[in-house]
């Protein structure tokens, strides 16, 4: 499991709400996922407690928050340190993480051409994924 790799200690809850970030088809706010961890756990369980425990999950690179829904997904691409960028698709609400070292490069080298520190950077595209897309053209047809 990703966490071990991370050198995160494992624990029933954290293992449990990576599992339902892999199993969800879209991306999870803190509330949700909360719901699904105290239905697990058989008992109710604070904001806090998952608020603590997606920032854990977050620090080590086992999932990702999506800034413009302020929702959570397991990051696909532990094997490395990467910074992401996600497809975010209107109609059924999925995210996909895509890695892109040039945008990366560009991004870095044009903060530092205006004298720009970057310290963090968030991108995130809006649109319609091709599953959507060819729903629609099926039923425009």
């Amino acid at each position: 499991m990703a966490c071990r790799q991370s050198g995160l200690q494992m624990t029933p809850l954290r293992e449990a709400a990576v599992s339902e970030l892999w199993r969800a088809e879209r991306p999870l706010t803190a509330y949700e996922l909360l719901a699904r961890l105290s239905e697990i756990a058989g008992r109710n369980l604070g904001p806090p407690t998952v608020y603590r425990l997606l920032d854990t999950l977050c620090q080590h690179g086992i999932a990702r928050r999506i800034e413009s829904l302020n929702a959570y997904v397991a990051c696909h691409r532990r094997e490395h340190d990467h910074e992401c960028i996600f497809l975010l698709c209107q109609e059924c609400g999925g995210a996909t993480e895509i890695e892109d070292n040039g945008l990366e490069r560009l991004l870095r080298k044009q903060a530092e051409t205006a004298g720009f520190e970057m310290t963090r950077r968030v991108v995130e595209v809006s649109g319609v994924c091709a599953p959507c897309r060819t729903a629609v053209d099926s039923d425009g047809a």
